[in-house]
């Protein structure tokens, strides 16, 4: 990699370090970052080393301790149940298994960088390379943004927890962990309180670099091959702009529309190789989401059915901050599987505009060969049962909304008849 990056032109280079800094940063720093130097031998122990801490965190402090806790300490209390699974539990565990995931199919992602790589450095027009850094730039918002909001929400919750601890000292009230867990040792006394608070805190900003992270690599992927897409139907558009009767006129519309098929199939492995690695992972993802929002709802409910019937500063802030991310992770994804479903239905509409009708019949063959191959769209699914796209977004929103809006409404009726109802008894008492 890097004697690609001294042969390459200056602008290349600095393209291409815009395009994945980012996303390197952060997956550096948890050991799963798939290029060419990991293989080397002292690179793979440091890579190894970090992926296993990262895991050995999430994994201790918070997955197993609060599992355990789940089963031993929760059990008939649905409320404790609930903010044991919503609160920590569910997302690391989420988080955990998309390290592993990711992780495991390293071997697939290696080949997938290189591609990119390749394309930042390989010559290209301004016009392309425009696209590129238009979906890089795109890429890199969000994916930035999703970072930002999920370790803010995180970092949020950990420093009130710790406000919270240090005011109980105060006042003599027995401690409690920052998030509801059962260890094999007494987390009461010091230094183990200490301790494992720190390592809960740290795993669950492990655990938020690991959920943004590589959500936002996976986009930078998909918007990649959006842009290839992009430039692929350009091509195939201007393809019969010059044809004529001269024989090397004619063969060199068949080299470039060699060129044109194979770079198409590329892209079509380039895209079922994504598919194939993250689809179960994304299921896995869209399952948690819709749980986790459930359980907030619940939670919203039990606060309003309180005597005090309001939620506090501090759990309306982290219940926005909380479902804004999760939605926003969600349209991370309907984002790119609506990109990737629109750029490769464009092929088709290329191929009709590219004035086939100055090609003689062998010619118009070929191409039509090249029009069923693109005639089913490529898609981001979520273990083959749904595809990512607006449409789903839109209808996820729609029910999570409109069910808690509905919830509320009927919780709010509920007490208000209520209320009606003795106020109407105490006059019938008091006057007959």
């Amino acid at each position: 990699m890097l004697k690609i990056y001294w042969i390459c032109p200056d602008p290349a280079v600095s393209d291409l370090e815009f395009a994945i800094n980012w996303y390197r940063f952060n997956l550096r720093l948890l050991g799963i970052w798939p290029d060419q130097d990991s293989l080397k031998n002292g690179n793979r122990i440091l890579q190894s080393f970090k992926f296993s801490i990262a895991a050995f965190f999430m994994l201790s402090f918070i997955s197993l301790p609060q599992t355990t806790s789940l089963i031993t300490m929760c059990s008939g209390n649905l409320d404790l149940i609930i903010e044991n699974l919503a609160m920590a539990n569910i997302p690391v565990t989420v988080a955990l298994i998309q390290l592993m995931v990711f992780w495991y199919n390293s071997n697939v992602l290696r080949p997938l960088l290189i591609f990119v790589i390749e394309d930042w450095t390989n010559p290209k027009s301004d016009r392309d390379r425009q696209v590129m850094l238009k979906n890089a730039k795109t890429a890199k918002i969000i994916s930035v943004g999703c970072s930002f909001l999920t370790q803010t929400m995180v970092i949020s919750y950990i420093v009130i927890q710790i406000f919270v601890i240090l005011q109980r000292d105060s006042e003599n009230v027995p401690r409690e962990l920052i998030y509801q867990a059962y260890f094999p040792y007494n987390t009461k006394k010091s230094p183990n309180y200490e301790l494992t608070c720190f390592g809960q805190s740290l795993a669950a900003v492990i655990a938020a670099l690991s959920y943004s992270g590589i959500n936002g690599f996976l986009a930078m992927l998909v918007l990649h091959l959006c842009g290839q897409l992009n430039n692929l139907c350009f091509m195939l558009k201007n393809l019969v702009s010059n044809i004529g009767r001269d024989q090397e006129i004619q063969r060199e519309f068949q080299r470039s529309l060699i060129v044109i098929a194979k770079r198409h199939n590329h892209l079509n492995r380039f895209a079922a190789a994504i598919e194939d690695s993250f689809s179960m992972m994304l299921l896995i993802q869209i399952l948690a989401c819709s749980v986790l929002f459930c359980f907030q709802g619940y939670e919203v409910f039990v606060v309003l059915h309180d005597e005090h019937g309001q939620l506090s500063t501090f759990q309306l802030l982290f219940l926005v901050l909380f479902l804004i991310s999760m939605m926003l992770h969600l349209f991370l994804y309907c984002y790119v599987g609506d990109e990737l479903y629109v750029e490769s239905s464009k092929i088709v509409y290329a191929a009709y505009e590219c004035k086939w009708y100055k090609l003689n019949t062998n010619q118009t063959r070929d191409l039509i060969i090249i029009m069923l191959r693109a005639k089913i769209p490529l898609e981001i699914t979520a273990g083959k049962f749904c595809s990512f796209s607006f449409v789903t977004f839109s209808q996820r929103l729609d029910q999570y909304v409109c069910q808690s809006i509905s919830g509320i409404v009927n919780e709010t009726m509920v007490r208000n008849y209520a209320i009606v109802t003795q106020i109407c008894k105490v006059i019938r008492f008091r006057y007959g």
